[in-house]
C-alpha cells in the first residue's frame, strides 16, 4: 500500500516480541539487517522461510526460527552476515526492541497485529478497503494541518500521543521535576509521507 500512496504514506516499524523464547533473536537480525539497509527484504524472507517453515511444522521445527536458518536466508538476501551477526548481538539492538516493548506497553499494545494510523489504533487484520479508508482519513486531516509533512509525525502523532497514552508512572516522574524520559525514535522503513 505504500507504494500506493506514492510517497504520502510511511510505516514506523516497532518490535513486538510475541514469543520471546523463539522470536527475540529474530528481532535482533531484524534490527541489524535494517543497518545494511535490507528491513523489509529480511522481514520478508524471515515470514517466508523461518516463521512460515515453523508454521507450517505446526511448531515443531523451532531451528527454522533459529540463528542458522537465520543466517542462511541472510546470506541469501547477500547482507554482511558477519557484521549482521555482530548488529544482531549488540547492545544496541538489543536495546532497541526493548524501548519497542516498553513503549508499546505504554500504548497498552499486547499482540499482533496491531496499526496506529495516525493515532488512531487498528487492532487486529482488517480487509485492505477499510484499511484504505482510514488512511485516506487520516491523510486528509494531515494534509489540512498545514504542518510540514517530514516533520507531521514527531509533532502531531508520537508528541501528542505519548502526551494522551503516558503511563502513571511517567506521569509521576515528570509531576515529581524531572521530565519523563524520551521516546525512542522509530524507525521509518519507507520515505517521506505524512501518515
Amino acid at each position: 500500500m505504500v507504494k500506493e500512496y506514492n510517497g504520502k504514506v510511511r510505516v514506523v516499524y516497532m518490535h513486538m516480541v510475541v514469543h520471546p523464547d523463539t522470536v527475540q533473536v529474530a528481532h535482533q537480525y531484524n534490527c541489524a539487517a535494517g543497518k545494511q539497509k535490507k528491513f523489509i527484504d529480511w522481514k520478508h524472507a524471515f515470514w517466508e522461510k523461518g516463521f512460515g517453515a515453523y508454521a507450517a511444522s505446526g511448531g515443531r521445527d523451532k531451528a527454522a526460527l533459529g540463528e542458522d536458518n537465520i543466517l542462511k536466508f541472510s546470506a541469501e538476501l547477500q547482507l554482511d552476515v558477519q557484521k549482521l551477526k555482530a548488529d544482531a548481538n549488540s547492545a544496541e539492538c538489543k536495546q532497541r526492541i526493548d524501548e519497542d516493548q516498553t513503549e508499546l506497553k505504554k500504548f497498552r499494545v499486547n499482540g499482533t497485529p496491531a496499526f496506529f494510523i495516525n493515532g488512531k489504533h487498528v487492532g487486529g487484520g482488517i480487509p485492505k478497503p477499510a484499511f484504505k479508508q482510514i488512511i485516506d482519513e487520516k491523510l486528509a486531516i494531515a494534509e489540512k494541518s498545514g504542518v510540514p509533512a517530514a516533520q507531521y509525525y514527531e509533532k502531531e502523532i508520537r508528541g501528542k500521543g505519548l502526551q494522551q497514552f503516558r503511563s502513571k508512572r511517567d506521569a509521576a516522574k515528570a509531576k515529581g521535576g524531572g521530565a519523563a524520559p524520551p521516546p525512542p525514535a522509530a524507525e521509518d522503513h519507507t520515505g517521506h509521507g505524512h501518515p
